[in-house]
């Protein structure tokens, strides 16, 4: 049994899942990453899911890299350029940014449970969505720059 008074003030609530979703989806892994990452600093779980966070920070870098720098990476894109023609790197980076947000919502999902079943005031998921997005954006095409040397 735990104690329901402590000394301790509550967590911030977390960003909506719509928030997350959609900074992902119009974000793509990067802006994905930044949200999941102000969740964790809203949650005071920094120290906790670094480790994630590291981890998929890793494998977007060294999976982009074989991307664009092995046999098997060449074979991959022109697969998905045929399957879907010009739309396949924005089809690519909305997959790959839904898979980050399904990490972090299994990494904070008891979170945002308790956030809605104690009608916890969201903050404002524009101001944190959009910023992170842009955010993903910008390092998105530098990431991109960088690899396709």
């Amino acid at each position: 049994m735990r104690p329901t008074l402590t000394g301790t003030a509550r967590t911030a609530p977390p960003y909506s899942v719509q928030t997350t979703f959609l900074t992902g989806f119009f974000g793509g892994p990067f802006a994905a990453l930044a949200i999941l990452a102000i969740n964790s600093f809203r949650l005071r779980r920094i120290s906790r899911d670094a480790i994630v966070w590291s981890a998929l920070l890793v494998m977007l870098a060294v999976g982009g890299w074989l991307l664009f720098h092995s046999v098997a990476g060449a074979d991959v894109r022109a697969w998905f350029t045929d399957q879907f023609g010009s739309r396949a790197a924005r089809f690519a980076g909305q997959a790959l940014g839904l898979a980050v947000v399904g990490v972090g919502y299994l990494l904070h999902r008891r979170e945002q449970v308790n956030a809605d079943l104690m009608g916890l005031t969201r903050p404002n998921g524009w101001i944190g969505g959009i910023g992170c997005i842009v955010i993903g954006m910008v390092v998105s095409v530098a990431f991109l720059t960088l690899v396709m040397e």
